[in-house]
């Protein structure tokens, strides 16, 4: 409860710095920059035995020893560590965030300045998209590599519990 009430005291303080002379200005001249203070914690992945052991497909395929011992392998090759924005992407858009809330308070629209940051906040999501291309592309050699490990039977098998889970989501959707 002292923790919230010091988090809206700070809130409070810090907005009512900011004064409403800022919406009355002719312009807005100086560009804030954000600062993120807030921890961003990421998932946290288990070692890669127990990513196998506990996988929700693959711990019902009766896996031997030797089969285990093989996609732990794999998981230590391919990890499974979904990439995200780094800390610097995170910072760029609060900034441009902060520019785009700059643009709307200046008395005139700047085009200029807004292409730029419009082309800035494309640039990071594109890179973005070619990072989570590159990580469904080893997701993808990855699960080939899984599949090759396991016997024909255990193929067939895999392949059915997969559609079960995919048929499960699609019903979890339309639920919603």
């Amino acid at each position: 409860m002292k923790v919230k009430n010091v988090v809206h005291i700070l809130a409070v303080s810090a907005l009512s710095s900011i004064g409403i002379s800022a919406f009355a200005a002719e312009e807005v001249t100086e560009t804030p920059v954000a600062t993120i203070t807030e921890t961003v914690e990421s998932d946290t992945y288990s070692p890669a035995a127990d990513r196998i052991y506990h996988h929700p497909i693959l711990s019902q395929l009766n896996l031997t020893e030797q089969q285990k011992a093989q996609l732990v392998k794999i998981e230590q090759e391919y990890g499974s560590q979904r990439p995200l924005l780094n800390s610097q992407q995170r910072q760029t858009l609060a900034n441009l965030r902060l520019a785009r809330e700059n643009l709307i308070l200046n008395r005139r629209f700047d085009d200029s300045k807004a292409r730029e940051v419009i082309a800035q906040e494309q640039n990071i999501w594109a890179q973005q998209r070619q990072t989570m291309a590159d990580f469904q592309f080893r997701q993808l050699q990855r699960e080939h590599a899984i599949y090759q490990v396991l016997t024909p039977y255990q193929q067939q098998r895999y392949l059915q519990l997969r559609q079960q889970k995919r048929d499960q989501h699609q019903r979890d959707l339309y639920r919603r």
